[in-house]
């Protein structure tokens, strides 16, 4: 979260992923940093011990949820 908020501060688009059970963390270092309407996207929990193709489907079901993140203005 830290490198992210200094790369959003210095005005690069920077998205954090984070696994459900921590999205309210992920928004409360934002927050620290003043960054109030970052939006940290959300992969369901948990990802280990589950196979890489169900890591894969997770992953793609983010891309637009990404996208967003990176091209919405704050």
């Amino acid at each position: 979260m830290h490198d992210a908020m200094e790369l959003e501060i210095r005005g690069i688009p920077t998205v954090v992923i984070c696994t459900t059970p921590f999205l309210n963390s992920a928004g409360v270092h934002a927050r620290t940093y003043g960054r109030s309407g970052f939006k940290p996207v959300g992969i369901p929990h948990p990802l280990g011990g589950i196979t890489p193709e169900a890591v894969k489907d997770r992953a793609e079901s983010l891309i637009e949820g990404i996208v967003e993140a990176l091209t919405e203005k704050e």
